[in-house]
């Protein structure tokens, strides 16, 4: 069981590194100026290409640092679906972005399972104090 435990973090560890990795080149491109200004002003933004690189590049760092990793996938989820919208609305495949975005939540399903946490339906027994008490306040 724990061999399994450990190839399915190793998986996690190589999808966000992937995931990670493209996000620091390509904002470091975007912070760095190597983004082509015509590819800028056809994209439309209001806001300079500048921003959105270091927004980037936080979420990746945030992605690859262990102890951020589940809000770093929380940022690089928000990043991939605003670049799924922007390409979207200027009717534009956005297949790529897509990918991306299911890479992230599969390294983090892989890597980082407390993410899903919440997700979970657990039955009374397994609530906290708190909530039984109050579960049985109610019967």
């Amino acid at each position: 069981m724990k061999t399994s435990r450990n190839r399915k973090t190793i998986a996690g560890w190589v999808l966000h590194g992937l995931v990670g990795g493209i996000m620091l080149l390509a904002g470091s491109a975007k912070v760095l100026g190597f983004f082509p200004a015509e590819q800028v002003e056809k994209l439309g933004l209001s806001v300079p290409i500048q921003v959105i690189g270091a927004g980037e590049l936080v979420s990746a760092i945030l992605l690859l640092v262990p102890r951020t990793a589940s809000l770093g996938v929380l940022l690089t989820s928000g990043f991939w679906g605003g670049a799924i919208c922007l390409h979207m609305s200027k009717g534009e495949l956005f297949v790529l972005q897509s990918v991306f975005l299911l890479l992230t939540w599969l390294g983090a399903y892989l890597r980082v399972p407390g993410t899903f946490a919440s997700f979970a339906v657990s039955s009374p027994a397994e609530r906290p104090i708190a909530y039984a008490t109050n579960d049985l306040a109610q019967v």
